[in-house]
């Protein structure tokens, strides 16, 4: 079924099997870009700790639907992932509770949660804040359970037509998962209105809002980081924030700055900035998801610095999104775009790729040169007709992939088909 947003379905689920999300502590991380990246960097120093078991829950899936659940920063085996998630939609059959497809995975992550074990849930928003399924978490007196640090993200415009048409409104939404007397970590780099938005959440809900800036700590620190990107010094900022919080407040500083450097160091988050090597293409590929306009500005920055022009773009984008608010800030005139299509990812049924003649209308009124493999062309298409060009020396430029999270995940499963 499409978004349906509201938490009155999974908590009448969430009930019928004890509560499993209120029996570990965790912590809450919303925004519109950046979230996985600041979880994925707080889960790898926490498993570099050795004491502090942790679970992870980001989406979308990348490959499978398993992988958007790790244990100690590794992927959650696919067999043990059906067992629980089986259960979880046997009974919201038996119940007619008619739990959305995230709904129910959002539950089956916070089953698998308690069937481990975890000491600590690291929990990534689906969409919004407010009315995500994933805000059925609570704050807890107990110091062993619930949640005890919100983190908010760099916040831009995406999913209006959930969660309003301004920053502002869209702000709100994601401030809604503060909770009463728990801090809230917030990227420096939001919007003034967007800071604003949320330091009033907070001071009605008695939060403290911690506005958190790169220091001198986070800039010795982001050489060890193995993401690339400007904006990656903002979300290891956020998560050093709240690591140290949380090693200060709960864990009585057993996480030494040694596990926290090699934290930083093994951190991985596939789909950002990640070059790839395809077969007989004999060129790094950049693969970056730029789902929306403020990851499309982001890209920019990092093409303009590291990639020369002219470049050829493979794009696919979920239908639905604004096509010229993405291409703008990273297409320039003397580029090349091919559009592609994408799988629908498994259980999300509600998403869907932008067609390729709408693509590429949208590319030839910004005049830009559109070179179509054909109107129903997949990544694989994609690739034989880039080595087909490579072959026949007709074109070799840089060369990037973007658009769609789930296009990268196309092209993470193609790579991964080949055994690279």
């Amino acid at each position: 079924m499409p978004i349906d947003l509201g938490l009155s379905r999974i908590t009448k689920l969430l009930s019928h099997l004890n509560n499993p999300h209120l029996k570990y502590k965790s912590i809450h991380i919303a925004g519109t870009n950046g979230k996985g990246s600041t979880l994925a960097y707080i889960s790898s120093i926490l498993t570099q700790s050795h004491k502090i078991k942790n679970g992870k829950f980001t989406s979308p899936h990348l490959i499978e639907i398993n992988d958007c659940i790790t244990i100690n920063n590794k992927i959650y085996s696919k067999s043990k992932f059906d067992i629980v998630n089986i259960d979880i939609l046997s009974l919201n059959q038996k119940l007619k509770l008619n739990c959305t497809e995230f709904e129910l995975l959002t539950v089956t992550a916070f089953k698998i949660f308690e069937i481990e074990k975890v000491e600590l849930a690291l929990i990534e928003v689906g969409v919004g804040g407010r009315l995500d399924a994933t805000n059925v978490l609570e704050r807890i007196t107990d110091p062993n359970e619930g949640v005890i640090a919100t983190g908010i993200t760099k916040i831009g415009m995406d999913h209006e037509k959930l969660l309003g048409d301004s920053i502002e409104a869209i702000a709100s939404e994601k401030a809604g998962i503060i909770k009463s007397s728990i801090p809230c970590f917030v990227d420096s780099s939001n919007d003034s209105k967007v800071l604003q938005v949320i330091k009033e959440k907070c001071k009605s809900e008695s939060s403290e809002s911690i506005i958190v800036k790169p220091n001198e700590e986070t800039n010795e620190l982001i050489k060890y980081s193995p993401l690339k990107g400007q904006y990656q010094i903002n979300n290891l900022s956020l998560a050093i924030s709240i690591t140290n919080y949380i090693n200060t407040k709960y864990y009585n500083n057993q996480i030494t700055k040694n596990q926290i450097i090699e934290g930083i160091k093994k951190t991985d988050w596939p789909g950002r900035l990640q070059y790839i090597n395809v077969p007989n293409i004999h060129q790094k590929i950049l693969l970056d998801g730029a789902h929306n306009e403020s990851a499309s500005i982001e890209l920019s920055r990092y093409l303009d610095s590291n990639i020369p022009q002219p470049k050829i773009f493979i794009i696919g984008i979920t239908k639905g999104k604004n096509l010229k608010s993405i291409l703008k800030h990273i297409v320039k005139s003397n580029d090349i775009i091919i559009p592609t299509l994408f799988n629908q990812p498994d259980q999300m049924p509600w998403i869907f790729p932008e067609s390729i003649p709408k693509i590429k209308k949208a590319a030839q009124e910004m005049e830009v040169q559109v070179e179509v493999v054909s109107d129903q062309a997949y990544i694989r298409d994609v690739f034989e007709y880039l080595k087909q060009q490579k072959e026949q020396n007709l074109q070799n430029l840089p060369i990037v992939i973007c658009g769609s999270l789930y296009l990268c995940g196309d092209v993470l499963r193609y790579l991964r088909e080949l055994n690279i």
